[in-house]
């Protein structure tokens, strides 16, 4: 090592651990209030997207595209459903069986939360440059990967959905 330089001690990894866990907690809140005081919550929110982009499915579906437990899902599409934003429909190929399908009501909502989603996040991200961005977007890839490979699941890891309450409106 150069004369009058010291060394930069390499962070600890449970304190990255910790730090990234405290980021993610905060920006979970964060975004979360900005939607409860819209009417609806993250979890819901992810339900939401998950039927807008895979279309009908069977509750077993979505809560598999999620990675959460079924009754999770069973709880928030219960309520989505009380308020007209998500229907169960009859499967043609097995009546037992029942799909799931965001209603229009549905879709109108999502608009208005994948706005607040996304300025959530633009807000944490813009003290980054965009060359910082990319490293993080790189970085956060090759943690994901080791993430999923490590699971040992048939699915990514992925956040839990911990909010299953109504929010106050």
């Amino acid at each position: 090592m150069p004369e009058g330089q010291s060394a930069v001690p390499e962070p600890a990894t449970i304190l990255l651990m910790e730090q990234f866990r405290a980021i993610a907690h905060a920006s979970h809140n964060r975004t979360n209030a900005r939607m409860s005081a819209a009417g609806l919550s993250l979890p819901r929110f992810r339900v939401l997207r998950a039927l807008a982009s895979g279309g009908r499915m069977r509750m077993n579906e979505l809560s598999a595209a999620l990675g959460v437990v079924p009754r999770t899902v069973t709880t928030i599409v219960d309520a989505l459903e009380k308020d007209r934003m998500v229907a169960r429909l009859a499967d043609p190929a097995d009546r037992r069986a029942t799909l799931l399908e965001i209603t229009q009501d549905g879709h109108r909502q999502l608009g208005r939360l994948r706005a607040l989603h996304d300025s959530a996040a633009a807000e944490l991200f813009e003290v980054l440059t965009a060359t910082e961005k990319q490293q993080l977007a790189n970085i956060l890839g090759r943690l994901q990967a080791a993430a999923d490979a490590d699971s040992g699941a048939d699915h990514p890891a992925r956040p839990e959905l911990a909010d299953t309450q109504s929010p106050q409106r």
